[in-house]
């Protein structure tokens, strides 16, 4: 039986989850197909999706078959990973629904916490209000200068408790507990919480010891005769769970070296991918711009494939983009994330069948799932540390990318030369500080 269990509404908040238990001795595995079965004897085991995309019925589809097997594998405790950002609509990727699922699940459960601050990596939540950095400030998640203006899911109110009751069908506004309740009271208003009615209760972290906290309070009120103790929340959650059921920490492997040109596969719309790319351009990368609709035209398709080809033949490290940056006119005609996705993972798996490339990058938390089931890819598990919330991972012996290091990086994520370091195996900046 797993400790832990997760699903993640995308695969780069996965790829952060893996590597929190990595970091600290736990054996982590990554399941993409759940109707495959899920491996025994780990001690987390999680499943993801591409739920943060999603809407309506296949929202519901997805989330469903995540958790069924999950809920047959019976852990102690079981996250739904959401992005730190906590960036979702009523429409897309709703956070709201998704903790309405679980309860269809786990109708005994009662109130889910719902803890999206991650401190390591900048996300905050003080009085119910959500903050994240951004270089170095601080903002009101609805002020952050790029969550502000995601393409998908733009943030335009700070208070979690509003954001969810947007998204729950009956519009009902969580509880919540705050800062002054982290003290010796915080296992009683835990418990009050807990019993209350309500579909969930928002809890504020602004550091580690109040996710501690938190997963105190998820291990202490586990039952398994009654079902996992349920957590909706980020990365900043997982690793307060790994720290308390820890082995130490993990030795780090040895780094298989870069075996030639990097391929970057990216659909990330955000500003932060946008100025990692510009980066690599100017260190000698070629970039292809794929244009608007490309993945829907087979001559156009094969064109990016031959222009993307050329360029690794060449020796040049290559990142193919659909987007730099939220204002890209060609993010008007890119709305199927399902389709952009699929075609990175076709391109992805197109080169490492020609043997150009082992070492991948996937840029973008809303397609990459896409991406990696297009690369017929089924588990994965962390290899190595690189960037917060950005490991590189290894797939299993039967996908497309099998043998390749794989770095999953989500819009938000890397510092500036993320490409560059990822490309040149240099060691990454150190917690916190990339940014």
């Amino acid at each position: 039986m797993a400790t832990i269990g997760f699903l993640a509404d995308d695969l780069t908040g996965a790829a952060d989850v893996l590597a929190q238990s990595h970091a600290r001795g736990l054996d982590a595995v990554l399941v993409l197909h759940p109707g495959r079965g899920l491996p025994a004897g780990a001690d987390v085991v999680g499943v993801a999706g591409p739920a943060r995309s999603l809407a309506g019925a296949r929202l519901d589809a997805t989330i469903r078959e995540g958790l069924a097997p999950l809920a047959a594998l019976a852990p102690s405790v079981l996250l739904y990973k959401v992005c730190s950002t906590f960036d979702s609509s009523a429409t897309v990727g709703s956070i709201g629904r998704a903790i309405e699922l679980l309860h269809e699940t786990f109708p005994a459960h009662g109130p889910i916490p719902v803890v999206p601050a991650q401190p390591d990596f900048g996300r905050y939540t003080a009085f119910s209000q959500h903050f994240g950095r951004h270089r170095d400030r601080v903002y009101r998640i609805d002020r952050h200068p790029v969550m502000a203006r995601h393409p998908a899911t733009p943030m335009s109110e700070s208070d979690l408790r509003l954001i969810l009751a947007e998204q729950f069908g009956d519009h009902s506004v969580p509880e919540a507990i705050q800062l002054p309740d982290h003290d010796e009271r915080f296992p009683a208003r835990w418990e009050a919480a807990r019993r209350r009615s309500g579909h969930a209760f928002v809890v504020d972290a602004v550091d580690d010891g109040h996710l501690d906290n938190v997963a105190a309070a998820l291990f202490e009120t586990a039952r398994p005769s009654a079902g996992p103790a349920i957590v909706v929340g980020s990365g900043g959650v997982m690793a307060a769970l790994a720290r308390r059921v820890a082995l130490g920490d993990v030795t780090p492997s040895p780094r298989r070296p870069v075996a030639g040109p990097t391929l970057a596969v990216s659909a990330s719309a955000s500003v932060t991918t946008s100025e990692q790319i510009g980066d690599a351009i100017e260190r000698g990368w070629t970039q292809v711009a794929i244009g608007a609709g490309a993945w829907r035209d087979d001559t156009a398709f094969q064109a990016v494939l031959r222009e993307v080809e050329e360029g690794l033949r060449a020796g040049r490290d290559v990142v193919a983009h659909t987007a730099r940056g939220p204002d890209d006119p060609r993010l008007a005609a890119s709305s199927d994330p399902v389709e952009i996705g699929r075609s990175m993972g076709r391109i992805a798996a197109a080169m490492t069948r020609l043997g150009l490339t082992r070492d991948i990058v996937v840029c973008g938390g809303d397609t990459s799932t896409h991406a990696l089931l297009e690369a017929d890819v089924s588990r994965l598990r962390v290899t190595a540390q690189f960037v917060t919330a950005g490991p590189i991972c290894a797939t299993d012996d039967e996908s497309a990318l099998a043998g390749c290091r794989v770095l999953l990086k989500g819009g938000q994520v890397g510092p500036v030369d993320v490409l560059h370091r990822f490309a040149t195996d240099t060691p990454a900046l150190p917690s916190g500080k990339d940014q």
